[in-house]
């Protein structure tokens, strides 16, 4: 499948729908839909400033899948790293809609801004000197998925959110939500957390389980962790044993080292040594606010069987 994603002849490419990143809809021959996101930075490139800030990384959205697969998180559509030619896999089969979001640079060549929340004219994204756009390829989920704001969303000002000024938030989270919905809201924490996505500011269920879509703004500074990250965690102190006795299994560099193996089928890096280093330091900051929980409330608390 992964393959296919990455190989499949493109019949028609437009702008996405919807969406606040520039994004393509690429629909492949046999009729199967993909997002894909166009590479906006190099792998060495730090983002700085505030934890959503920048462009979407590709790679993240790419390397999330793989974490996502070593997590045992079923949860997230397949990714690839692809490469599709502007001239002989785009243009031919674009929209008119997509053709209008296209422009000559200074140098002459066809750049794309797209259609967007936050998309600029002057923000394109141009070929290589091949002629050719990387992006991540994403399993478009043709679902009718439930979409809820997160509880632990940020506001994206200087406003304080409940959630930040009040202790006993998760008292109340809890008369709101399920046993099983939130145990899956703090498993996402955990995943944010490795990555450094503070951007969940929605998400997407099917049938009663969280997907784990758009996870572009991961692996943007590997030496910040921003601790508030995993406030689902330590303000509840809650986590399927599961999801525990998996992550115990990944100490002592498992889990980059799993990562870097199955990565290595598509034979592209999808990060650097030093984003595997912070998930290693991350992973170790979940062990210790665990800990926190159980010296707390006791493991009979924390950890919760049958999820």
């Amino acid at each position: 499948m992964l393959h296919a994603l990455q190989s499949t002849p493109i019949a028609l490419v437009d702008n996405a729908p919807k969406g606040t990143q520039l994004k393509l809809l690429l629909l492949l021959e046999g009729n199967q839909k993909l997002y894909f996101k166009p590479k906006r930075y190099n792998l060495e490139h730090v983002i700085n400033g505030k934890i959503y800030a920048g462009f979407d990384r590709h790679n993240s959205e790419v390397f999330a899948y793989y974490l996502a697969m070593v997590l045992n998180f079923k949860w997230i559509p397949p990714s690839v790293i692809r490469k599709v030619h502007l001239d002989n896999d785009i243009l031919p089969v674009a929209t008119s809609g997509l053709r209008k979001t296209m422009l000559k640079n200074s140098k002459g060549t066809l750049c794309i801004y797209g259609k967007c929340f936050y998309c600029k004219i002057n923000e394109t994204v141009c070929p290589d000197d091949n002629g050719e756009v990387e992006g991540a390829a994403i399993l478009y989920l043709d679902k009718q998925l439930k979409v809820y704001k997160s509880p632990w969303r940020r506001s994206y000002n200087a406003k304080k959110m409940e959630w930040e000024i009040d202790r006993d938030y998760c008292v109340k989270i809890k008369g709101s939500l399920s046993t099983r919905h939130l145990l899956n809201l703090i498993e996402v924490s955990l995943f944010d957390f490795l990555i450094q996505n503070g951007d969940r500011h929605r998400y997407e269920v099917y049938k009663e389980q969280i997907i784990l879509l758009d996870n572009g703004k991961g692996l943007g500074n590997p030496l910040v962790d921003e601790l508030d990250i995993l406030a689902p965690l330590y303000q509840c102190c809650m986590l399927p044993t599961s999801t525990w006795q998996h992550l115990e299994i990944l100490s002592g560099g498992n889990l980059s080292d799993t990562i870097k193996l199955l990565s290595k089928f598509q034979g592209i890096k999808l990060a650097t040594e030093e984003h595997f280093k912070a998930i290693e330091r991350r992973l170790l900051k979940i062990y210790a606010t665990v800990q926190y929980c159980i010296g707390r409330y006791g493991s009979s608390k924390v950890f919760r069987s049958g999820f």
